[in-house]
């Protein structure tokens, strides 16, 4: 196993949790098991944090276990890390969310990426997996979001390859790229043993002993608190109290966990796939440019597994 010894390879991408509120009933979501404190992270610990990471290029985007556009601060937010020169940042949303007053929301904050959670383009599976939500209707949110957004690059659709989809990976793929997205596939999982809809799961591979995905990738709760991963709907996998911690020391106690295999109880039923892959085996990328390229590259392998 190669051994990492740059504290910020943690941080290399970072999920912050403006809020865990959310009006959507996703299916895949175990909502019902979430036993962390409901709220909204505060404007000050917002900046404070990110600014830390702004200085070691880490890749922000805001979601989590709630809908980022709900956060009263929206527009302030998106304010301030505009205002962070060459700060990489973005937002996961899911696709029923992008009614009209929203997609203004998101193309007011300019941001670099925008990942949008549509699972399926199956009508009637859609639907089955957004309960109460139409199929056509936020197809049309999503194809406006594009039409009033031509220029933004970072347009991206995340689909879930549940156990029910029976479209090919190429099939769901060219589905997106004709309609001017890029696609990322992703299994649908256990979210660390959390889901237990069976009819969902498309995978059942448990993680390896270091986790791929814990070794390059941080999440941040609205608390400011680091903790293993986003699938810790307890906060029992706390790891540091960014509030008033250095990123350097969390990130010395992830790669101090590293070396040896992972102690959490959660680590040892998790089957997600970015968990599988490898651990960085370079330097950690000092521009932005070589941070882009190992992107890439990280994206490929997770998408791959």
């Amino acid at each position: 196993m190669p051994r990492i010894a740059d504290w910020r390879w943690p941080f290399f991408t970072v999920d912050i949790e403006l809020t865990n509120h959310c009006r959507q009933n996703c299916l895949f979501c175990p909502r019902e098991k979430l036993t962390r404190p409901a709220g909204f992270i505060e404007f000050e610990v917002l900046q404070s944090i990110v600014r830390k990471l702004a200085e070691i290029g880490s890749r922000i985007t805001f979601c989590g276990m709630g809908n980022p556009l709900l956060h009263p601060d929206f527009s302030l937010i998106a304010e301030f890390c505009r205002s962070i020169n060459g700060l990489s940042f973005g937002y996961t949303v899911q696709a029923p969310a992008l009614n009209s007053a929203n997609r203004k929301l998101l193309s007011d904050a300019r941001p670099g990426f925008i990942e949008i959670s549509f699972p399926t383009f199956d009508p009637g599976l859609f639907e089955q997996i957004f309960p109460g939500c139409d199929f056509a209707e936020s197809l049309d949110f999503v194809m406006k979001l594009r039409a009033e957004n031509p220029q933004m690059r970072g347009l991206t659709v995340i689909a879930i390859k549940t156990e029910q989809e029976t479209r090919s990976e190429n099939e769901i793929t060219g589905f997106w790229h004709s309609k001017g997205f890029d696609c990322r596939l992703t299994l649908c999982h256990s979210r660390g043993g959390n889901l237990t809809k069976e009819n969902l799961i498309s995978t059942r591979c448990i993680a390896p002993d270091n986790c791929g995905l814990f070794a390059t990738h941080s999440f941040v709760t609205w608390q400011g608190e680091l903790l293993a991963c986003c699938h810790d709907l307890t906060g029992e996998t706390k790891i540091a109290d960014l509030k008033s911690s250095t990123i350097c020391a969390a990130g010395q106690k992830k790669l101090a966990i590293l070396n040896d295999k992972m102690p959490f109880e959660i680590c040892k039923i998790c089957d997600e796939p970015a968990a599988f892959r490898a651990l960085p085996d370079r330097d950690y990328p000092e521009s932005s440019g070589a941070r882009r390229r190992f992107m890439k590259k990280w994206l490929k392998a997770k998408q791959s597994i």
